[in-house]
């Protein structure tokens, strides 16, 4: 089981707080951590994960909100298109810190274990938001290449 480290700035799990540079600054150190490992095998497998994910959400997540889940599907899609070359338009910096968001927000054991409902999800979603932040422009032109409406994800 993880140990949840308190950050000294604000006093909350490290990497859980947007307002706080610090767990900001943790939540991105740990997203490139996860970015190191990232190969062709891996991102077909994350890739899948979170489709699973997304299509049968395991118990602890179905009580997650329903945009974090969409959110994953869609994120999951483009992972798979780009490991099988039917999307070449992302960058490999952008899809390997995609597919390190992919696997932190679907690994139910993270900063916060996930089975701790609700307060589990705070670091994942955290990941999300900021990887959904940095990739917008990407994510809307994916979302034009697939044929999805982009409001449906809040891009």
């Amino acid at each position: 089981m993880a140990v949840v480290q308190t950050c000294a700035s604000c006093g909350k799990p490290l990497g859980t707080s947007a307002a706080c540079l610090a767990c900001r600054d943790a939540a991105a150190r740990d997203l490139a951590d996860r970015a190191r490992d990232v190969t062709d095998d891996s991102l077909r497998e994350r890739g899948e994960a979170g489709r699973r994910f997304a299509e049968r959400p395991p118990w602890y997540a179905r009580l997650a909100p329903r945009w974090l889940v969409t959110r994953v599907g869609l994120l999951a899609s483009l992972v798979g298109d780009c490991a099988s070359g039917r999307y070449r338009k992302l960058p490999w910096r952008s899809l390997a810190a995609l597919a390190a968001a992919l696997a932190y927000v679907i690994s139910p054991l993270d900063l916060i274990p996930d089975f701790l409902v609700p307060i589990g999800w705070t670091d994942d979603m955290l990941v999300l938001v900021l990887t959904w932040q940095v990739l917008k422009k990407e994510l809307r032109e994916y979302c034009a290449w697939k044929g999805l409406p982009p409001a449906d994800y809040g891009l």
